[in-house]
């Protein structure tokens, strides 16, 4: 005998269809401001995030540059750095890049390499809401490289 009630399969039904609206809902990029106003932000992120991997790759060729045993641990990262300002480049016009220096003693290089990639990394997770979600998934993935870049010269030390 079947009760009036809806159906296990409706209710199920029901509230898997209530979750993917909500989900849809969340991912609208409409409550963060103005379009002009993300447009803004989006520049501005994307400003800082080419500055500061410029900043780093250079860091990366002197190291390289001045340290042989570093120099084919160091190549990969390079190349993705390199990704990563292609990715923030975004049609602005960009300074020259800036030129790095290298500590003397090859501990002291790769620590502080990796601890400018860790700061790198954590830069990028910083303000992600005030973006638009396309750019906030490049910041949040080449942050997690960058994170993988300071354990890799971590384990180099």
């Amino acid at each position: 005998m079947r009760d009036a009630g809806p159906t296990r399969r409706a209710v199920l039904g029901t509230v898997a269809a209530a979750t993917i609206a909500a989900t849809i809902a969340g991912c609208d990029d409409g409550g963060g401001g103005s379009g002009q106003g993300r447009r803004k932000a989006d520049d501005a992120a994307r400003q800082r995030a080419h500055a500061a991997t410029g900043a780093l790759l250079a860091r990366y060729d002197a190291v390289a540059a001045r340290h042989a045993p570093l120099a084919e641990r160091i190549r990969p990262l390079s190349v993705e750095l390199r990704q990563h300002l292609t990715a923030f480049a975004g049609g602005a016009s960009h300074s020259a890049p800036p030129t790095g220096s290298a500590p003397d003693d090859l501990a002291a290089a790769s620590a502080g390499l990796a601890d400018g990639a860790q700061q790198a990394s954590d830069e990028r997770l910083t303000g992600l809401d005030a973006v638009s979600p396309e750019l906030a998934r490049t910041l949040a993935a080449t942050a997690a490289c960058l994170a993988g870049h300071a354990q890799l010269l971590r384990s180099a030390s």
